[in-house]
């Protein structure tokens, strides 16, 4: 082999080298972009919206696997936009929220909520196949799936058949069906209840 050739030999191998290079570049930035985007869906969401004022708690009740009759005679009525099923807001089944959302209009969760939920004067829907804990302040509540931790409710909290709910639930009124479980301590009636000072 004359010297012509063997350059162009080494220009050839040169070239084989740059685009295995290039190829392994591209799939090292293709690897950290599908990392960055897995885990910013994970990380937390907050929308603000107005503070509100603490009101008194009224006296606990203990309850266990079992729910207290509402205190009024009535049953109570849900409000016209749980009745219609339509929030506002929704997160969808596969969705998994890790943080705080402050929500200034009506909300529906068919997934997972991993941190505090505040809807102070909207309704709020705990969809049949939803998890939230551990803390939710709503207007209006309605659960059809598993609830943990502390729930404070304004006015209604309506816990649908087939629902869980543990921990703390302070609410105005309670509606809570044959075949639901409720376990925990539960606060019912008296003024209507307020949210904790932040």
């Amino acid at each position: 082999m004359d010297l012509g050739e063997w350059l162009l030999l080494g220009g050839l191998g040169c070239c084989l080298l740059l685009l295995l290079d290039g190829y392994r570049r591209a799939r090292g930035r293709r690897e950290r972009v599908l990392t960055a985007q897995s885990s910013s869906s994970l990380q937390a969401t907050r929308i603000e919206s107005p503070q509100h004022e603490a009101q008194p708690m009224p006296a606990e009740v203990d309850a266990s696997s079992s729910c207290p009759p509402a205190p009024s005679p009535q049953p109570a009525a849900p409000s016209p936009s749980l009745a219609r099923d339509s929030a506002a807001t929704l997160i969808g089944a596969s969705v998994r929220v890790i943080g705080d959302i402050d929500c200034a209009e009506s909300i529906r969760v068919e997934g997972r909520l991993d941190g505090t939920l505040a809807a102070d004067e909207h309704d709020v829907v705990i969809g049949s196949q939803a998890e939230v804990g551990p803390r939710l302040r709503a207007g209006t509540l309605r659960i059809s799936g598993r609830v943990s931790g502390e729930q404070r409710v304004k006015g209604t909290a309506m816990i649908a058949p087939g629902a869980r709910v543990q921990g703390t639930l302070k609410a105005h009124r309670l509606q809570c069906d044959e075949g639901a479980s409720l376990s925990g301590n539960v606060n019912v009636g008296g003024p209507r209840v307020g949210n904790p000072p932040r």
